[in-house]
């Protein structure tokens, strides 16, 4: 794990963005750049490759990446849609994912769950919590759960923390402060 070669990254950015009056959540400004750019800065010295999930935009997401996905399921089934949806674009051993609508997580906090990785060879699934909450959708996940996440999907399962649980993941400490997600206009004045 101690190449790049050996992690992509992926942004979910897919989502409605209902609580923010449908905007693309993504692609709203704070402090001057889109919040998408936030974890995108954070991921790329760890990632070989880094992918966007999104629903639309995709022309202005592309303009940050390579490669963008789209969901395959119809009608915004939540951000575990967003992944499935990406499995089959990761070559590498391992995937990073965050969400796009957390603007002060930092390379440290994603280093975390590399280190984790590192250290416990035998677990597949990491995922970073907070004395607050669990943050599922920051996560590291080996290739080798990629058919167990895309069956329970299939299966009808829409929960990231149901899924990531019944994988047994192991959750990795941070500072709850980085993991604010930003769901409302006012937070980004």
């Amino acid at each position: 794990m101690s190449s790049q070669q050996n992690i992509q990254g992926l942004i979910l950015a897919g989502g409605q963005g209902s609580r923010m009056g449908g905007v693309d959540k993504g692609l709203e400004l704070w402090q001057e750049q889109p919040l998408v750019s936030y974890p995108l800065s954070a991921m790329s010295p760890l990632c070989s490759d880094i992918l966007i999930s999104c629903n639309r935009n995709s022309e202005r997401y592309l303009a940050l990446v390579k490669r963008v996905v789209l969901d395959k399921a119809p009608d915004y089934q939540g951000p575990l849609s967003g992944l499935v949806s990406a499995l089959d674009q990761v070559t590498a051993d391992w995937l990073l994912v965050s969400p796009c609508d957390t603007p002060k997580v930092t390379t440290s906090d994603f280093q975390r769950l590399l280190a984790a990785a590192e250290s416990l060879p035998d677990q597949t699934l990491f995922a970073l919590t907070d004395e607050h909450k669990s943050h599922p959708l920051h996560c590291l996940i080996h290739r080798s759960l990629f058919a167990e996440i895309a069956a329970a999907f299939e299966a009808g399962q829409r929960s990231v923390f149901k899924v990531f649980k019944a994988l047994n993941v192991m959750w990795i400490s941070t500072e709850a402060a980085r993991m604010s997600n930003f769901n409302a206009l006012e937070q980004l004045d």
